[in-house]
This record gives C-alpha cells, sequence and structure tokens, in this order.
C-alpha cells in the first residue's frame, strides 16, 4: 500500500510538472512564436508593396527597372526639347510665389478660342519637372489645340497638402486664362501622381463652383494614376513624401465625391498600362466604379491599353497617332 501511494505522488507530482512546463509555453513561447510570424508576415506584405508600387519592375521592354526609367528620361527629354523648339510658347508663367510653381502655354500662336489641355507630370510628387513634360504638345499643337504644362514643388521641399493646393492655383489661373481667351474647353490630363493630382483637383466643388472660366472644364485623362494612398505609406516612396497614415485618406481621391460633376457632364477617361502592377490596375477599376456607381456620373470609360506599361502609356504621347491625341480630338468634335 505505501508503495501503491508513493507511486500516486509520483504521478501526481509529474503531471503537475508537465501542467507547468505546458503553462509556460502557452504564456510565453507561443506568442513569441506568433510575433516572429506576424512580423515575418508584416515583411513579406511590405516586400510585395514595394514590388506593387515600382512601376519600372513590370515593364516588359527592357531587362533592368534602370532601363526602364533611363529611357523614360531620356525619351520625354528629347521629346520635349523638340516640342519646345518647334512650337510657338511662353514658359515659366508663374502662378504662385514659389520656384516650382510655373507654367508653360506651348501654341500661342493659335487661334485664341482653342481647345486647351493641361497636362500634370508624374514621377511619385518628388520627381520630374515641368521642362521634360513638354512632349505631348507637338501633335496636339498640328490638331489646334494649346498645351499648358504645370510644374510644381516637389517632395520633400513642399507637402502633398500644399502640392494639391499648388494645383488648385494652377488650375485657376488656366481657367482665368481661358475665359479670356474665350476657349471652347479645357481638358486636364495627368499621369501617374499627376492623375492623383488632377483628381483632387476635380473633387473639389467649391473650388470649381467659385472660379471664373471652370465652366469651360470639359473633360479629364487620368493615366495609370494612384487614387487610394494608404499603402504607399508603408513603401519607399514615402521616405521623401512623408506623408503621415492619418493623411492619407484625406488625401486620396478614392473617398472623395464627385457628384458636383454630373451638372457639368464632364467626360473623364481613365487609363492604365497591360503591363503595369496589378495594384495600379485595380486602383483604376476602383476609381471607375467610385465615379460609376457611387457618384453615378454618366460620360465614364475605363480602358486598360494592351501592351503598354507604366511609361510608354504616356512616351506615346509624342508621337503624331497617340490615343491622347485621338481621344482629345474626338472628344472636341463631338462636344465642342
Amino acid at each position: 500500500m505505501l508503495k501503491l501511494k508513493l507511486f500516486h505522488i509520483f504521478l501526481y507530482k509529474i503531471n503537475m510538472f508537465l501542467t507547468n512546463i505546458s503553462t509556460i509555453f502557452k504564456t510565453e513561447k507561443v506568442p513569441q512564436l506568433k510575433e516572429q510570424s506576424s512580423n515575418m508576415s508584416v515583411i513579406l506584405e511590405s516586400l510585395d508593396l514595394e514590388r506593387e508600387y515600382t512601376p519600372s519592375m513590370w515593364s516588359e521592354r527592357f531587362a533592368t527597372s534602370q532601363e526602364v526609367l533611363q529611357h523614360h528620361v531620356q525619351h520625354v527629354t528629347e521629346a520635349s526639347e523638340v516640342a519646345t523648339n518647334k512650337i510657338p510658347h511662353k514658359l515659366e508663367i508663374e502662378y504662385g510665389s514659389t520656384n516650382g510653381q510655373k507654367l508653360d502655354i506651348l501654341g500661342t500662336d493659335l487661334p485664341d478660342d482653342s481647345p486647351i489641355l493641361v497636362y500634370v507630370h508624374g514621377g511619385y510628387w518628388q520627381e520630374m519637372s515641368r521642362e521634360i513634360s513638354r512632349y505631348p504638345a507637338l501633335p496636339l499643337y498640328r490638331s489646334k489645340i494649346k498645351t499648358i504644362v504645370v510644374g510644381y514643388d516637389l517632395c520633400p521641399t513642399a507637402t502633398l497638402a500644399e502640392i494639391v493646393n499648388q494645383i488648385l492655383s494652377a488650375a485657376k489661373f488656366v481657367f482665368e486664362y481661358a475665359e479670356k481667351m474665350d476657349s471652347r474647353g479645357v481638358y486636364f490630363a495627368g499621369h501617374s501622381a499627376g492623375a492623383h493630382l488632377v483628381a483632387k483637383l476635380l473633387s473639389n466643388g467649391d473650388f470649381l463652383e467659385s472660379t471664373v472660366g471652370s465652366s469651360r472644364l470639359r473633360g479629364a485623362f487620368l493615366v495609370s494614376g494612384v487614387y487610394d494612398l494608404r499603402e504607399l505609406t508603408h513603401t519607399t516612396v514615402n521616405d521623401a513624401v512623408q506623408l503621415p497614415n492619418e493623411w492619407a485618406i484625406p488625401l486620396s481621391p478614392q473617398f472623395d465625391s464627385y457628384t458636383h460633376l454630373q451638372e457639368r457632364k464632364v467626360r473623364i477617361y481613365i487609363l492604365a498600362g497591360q503591363n503595369d502592377s496589378p495594384t495600379f490596375k485595380r486602383q483604376s477599376r476602383e476609381f471607375y466604379e467610385l465615379l460609376h456607381n457611387t457618384c453615378l456620373m454618366q460620360n465614364m470609360y475605363l480602358e486598360i491599353k494592351d501592351n503598354m506599361d507604366h511609361f510608354d502609356i504616356v512616351e506615346c504621347f509624342a508621337n503624331d497617332d497617340n490615343f491622347l491625341k485621338n481621344l482629345l480630338v474626338h472628344d472636341i468634335r463631338k462636344h465642342l
């Protein structure tokens, strides 16, 4: 009996020991493993976001991302120089007080009432410039359309909120100029970050209502744009932009209202490249759905351009036969 009792005591102590060990693993080891797994998930997600928001990684035209970027800058620089040399123009017109707040008008010899395309360049609000963004102008000039190229201060010299306000100032200048010239119509086009800036402009109903000449707004072309900034704050893009998380939604066109555009009958063309990243294409589709389904806007167009990437979708604007010019000329002939 004594041996049996001692054996039961031994089993009891073994069971208590195993229970304590189990408790230790549950309270210390498992959370640590879960935390490590969670951290790894965040790291992998960040890596995926970095790739999704690096457009040059998705082009199929060159072997490396660096070659894509080098070709793009060289192409638009050379085409912009050609346009500047061949078109009568007025450059570096100040619309604000800082160095970046200047715009160029190309086609100053065209009739006063000529339609106007306003072009806002991309570069993630931190690269590119007005000087190398004149490349759409020559084909448009040959179709009797003036081009106004807008410059703006870049991050981190300016905040994104300040850049959005600068585009409003530039638009005010453009609308007043169009009113003075009695232009038949004003169109805006933006590429990448430029599409974001144009979308923010279009969302500002109070500005459009109070600005002289804004009734001449006819349409907009949003090319490979980014409309939801929440994920961007977790990428290296934000190293220069320095956008706080709490400002991602207020500065995202995806969360704005556009119902005020219904009465104006503004046509909006949303475009992206087949070889844009899945995220860029998704954002274009979601922004189209916002305008079409939520804001109940008519005259909405969405197209994913075959065999084009984030860069040649605008590089082609320097060609005589390009989709931007063709869409614009068609819209002018149909509606103006």
